[in-house]
């Protein structure tokens, strides 16, 4: 279908120069207030902490959101997006209210330190360290070890994915479900998505600047591109795995990756909701004033972590 208009005027920016203009340091101040106008209101929840993690790649801030009722609760991780570059857990912050209020879960956001000062493999080393501290702490968090679920938005979910396959292969703890919100599972496109082609241009994300920007500062050399723990899409085993909910959008340059990796999950076992958005661009999950597709992909994303977790 058309491209939705409500995104007309966003898309008069010229996100691509901004990454050759501005500095780092620039990109994150612009990236925190560019989410201002369109991120949903902050609603009450329980209790909110913020604590550090001691991970072996640096102290990790993580804020708790602990609902309202009583009782030992399941508990959702999330992880931010942003290119591996930019983003926070304060970007999200409302989102995970939302999860935490409507599902009735306790979420665990996750601040991973940002590349180019911690490159691969470090962003997703300390996202499995961080949930399996989690999970040897479940009696302290007040939390239930064996309802752990994870997700995250763009390349927060490509470290999701990545984090439930180490935790299937290190057996250290378990993940209940797993959720990947236009995630990029093919760092640097080896699978030739067609909608790397199709999306290339236009729209927010480009391929461009995935190509020539992100995946560089993220990794060390782009031949690491093609390690399973760079782009989960590219494990040779997909057994065993937990079961998700995985949303693309038809004018994101990653909506294809998304498809296949839920294929590929699907085909070896897994129970997956896959919800392609049309019309809809990358980055629409904290749209959450505007867009009502952004808060149908929340409600949805909720209701399949209430029936994960049984509740």
């Amino acid at each position: 279908m058309p491209l939705n208009p409500i995104f007309n005027k966003l898309l008069e920016t010229d996100f691509h120069s901004l990454y050759s203009k501005l500095s780092i340091k620039q990109l994150r101040e612009y990236y925190m207030k560019s989410w201002d106008d369109f991120k949903g209101d902050v609603v009450e929840v329980g209790s909110v902490e913020n604590i550090t993690v001691k991970t072996s790649k640096r102290d990790t801030p993580i804020r708790i959101y602990n609902p309202e009722t009583d009782g030992i609760h399941p508990v959702f991780i999330w992880v931010h997006g942003g290119g591996f570059v930019l983003g926070s857990i304060e970007v999200y912050d409302s989102i995970c209210r939302k999860i935490t209020n409507k599902v009735n879960c306790t979420v665990i956001s996750i601040d991973y330190g940002l590349s180019p000062e911690h490159k691969f493999p470090e962003p997703v080393e300390e996202c499995y360290q961080v949930v399996k501290w989690i999970s040897d702490n479940a009696e302290e968090l007040n939390i239930q070890p064996d309802k752990i679920a994870i997700g995250g938005d763009s390349v927060g979910g490509t470290i999701t994915a990545v984090v439930t396959q180490l935790a299937r292969e290190r057996k250290e703890f378990s993940i209940a479900y797993q959720v990947e919100v236009n995630a990029m599972f093919d760092l640097l496109g080896e699978t030739k998505p067609l909608s790397r082609v199709e999306n290339a241009k236009g729209y927010r994300l480009q391929t461009e600047d995935n190509n020539e920007f992100f995946v560089p500062n993220y990794l060390n050399d782009l031949s690491e591109a093609k390690n399973p723990m760079a782009s989960p899409l590219l494990a040779k085993n997909f057994e065993g795995l937990p079961d998700a909910c995985i949303i693309t959008s038809e004018y994101d340059p990653l909506r294809d990756e998304g498809e296949h990796y839920a294929k590929n999950l699907s085909d070896a076992g897994a129970d997956v909701c896959l919800k392609r958005y049309d019309g809809i661009i990358h980055g629409f999950f904290n749209m959450q004033r505007t867009l009502p597709e952004a808060r149908d992909a929340l409600d949805l994303v909720c209701t399949k972590l209430k029936e994960a977790f049984r509740l």
